[in-house]
């Protein structure tokens, strides 16, 4: 059998540095190099995602942006993305209006990746967002409202306080036609308010991806709501010990604290490699 390994990132894979230990990158690299399929599915994009994980081996493309894009790290190839459609778009350049929010709207604009918001509406989570991405080619601040829309759009990202979104947030829950997240930024208190078209997800991702490498089967790991979808597409599920319960109750098993390299432990004593020794 030809198992597939995907490991979140933040608050699972990754440390509070934002880093794969030098423990964990030993142990993955060794397994990688002998043969081992994995992966990483994160809400990260392509920049954000190598910069947390530099030094690691890259054996499989990876899915980013909660499962509405799958890339290969090495070249920047695109295996596959979901976009909104025009109706879509319509609906929502009216529901940020009218609710005055200014979102971080990610589109492929002139076949570039871009990152647009509306300057001078920056909330306090948006300026240490952008304060962390200096030089980043996907910035794309933008002088009115309009342009915020223009492209193939495949997410949205709404950075600030809890009480900034929690009265419409159960009204856009309903949403049959788009996936929605939202929760706590990890490291942060700030919550990130995370729109998708609704075949955008870490579990289609997972499963469109077993089927480019040619796996039989899944294994994954997590910690968050995020999780969920891809613990469901799996074959075998692993909360780490900081997991939310929801994700836990879900699981195969729980393991240990992220902080514990605990996903690189268990693919240490677990994994099975795709070519013989």
């Amino acid at each position: 059998m030809k198992t597939l390994y995907i490991s979140d990132l933040d608050g699972t894979l990754l440390t509070k540095d934002e880093r794969i230990s030098k423990y964990s990158l030993d142990i993955l690299n060794d397994l990688i190099g002998r043969g081992m399929l994995f992966t990483f599915a994160t809400a990260r994009s392509l920049v954000t995602a190598r910069k947390a994980t530099v030094g690691l081996e890259y054996a499989c493309p990876a899915i980013l942006y909660n499962g509405a894009m799958i890339k290969d790290l090495h070249t920047g190839k695109l295996f596959d993305v979901e976009h909104f459609t025009p109706s879509q778009i319509d609906f929502f350049t009216k529901f940020f209006r009218e609710n005055h929010i200014s979102p971080f709207v990610y589109a492929s604009i002139d076949g570039a990746e871009k990152v647009s918001w509306l300057k001078g509406t920056e909330t306090d989570g948006m300026k240490r967002y952008l304060s962390r991405r200096t030089g980043d080619e996907r910035l794309n601040p933008v002088e009115s409202f309009d342009r915020l829309f223009l492209g193939n759009v495949f997410y949205f990202n709404c950075i600030g306080a809890k009480q900034s979104f929690e009265h419409f947030v159960g009204d856009l829950k309903k949403n049959d036609c788009v996936r929605m997240l939202f929760t706590q930024e990890t490291y942060q208190s700030d919550y990130w308010l995370e729109i998708m078209p609704k075949k955008a997800s870490k579990g289609d991702a997972a499963l469109k991806l077993k089927s480019i490498v040619g796996a039989d089967r899944i294994v994954c790991f997590g910690d968050g709501e995020n999780d969920v979808g891809l613990f469901g597409a799996a074959d075998e599920s692993y909360a780490v010990l900081n997991a939310i319960e929801e994700l836990k109750r879900v699981s195969t098993g729980v393991i240990g604290y992220s902080e514990e390299d605990s996903v690189a432990k268990w693919l240490s004593k677990h994994c099975e490699l795709s070519r013989a020794e």
